[in-house]
């Protein structure tokens, strides 16, 4: 039976059972950015989304791969 979306339940942090906080979706990119060639190098970089979750309580972060599974985490 498939899992059905609980839009209106916080998720919880794993390690204190705290309700997490949304901090937003953010970029990371492998390699680094060296002057201007760097600039122009980054644009053959592997990109990932994350969406950020953050435990207010012991500071645990929970990232999701933005664009999967979103019906399940409330924003």
């Amino acid at each position: 039976m498939p899992l059905s979306p609980e839009p209106d339940s916080p998720m919880r942090c794993p390690r204190c059972q705290t309700a997490l906080d949304f901090a937003g979706t953010k970029k990371f990119h492998e390699g680094t950015r060296i002057g201007f060639l760097g600039e122009l190098a980054e644009l053959f970089q592997n990109r990932e989304h994350f969406d950020v979750y953050v435990c207010g309580r012991c500071g645990r972060v929970e990232l999701f791969v933005d664009g999967i599974g979103e019906e399940f985490r409330p924003h």
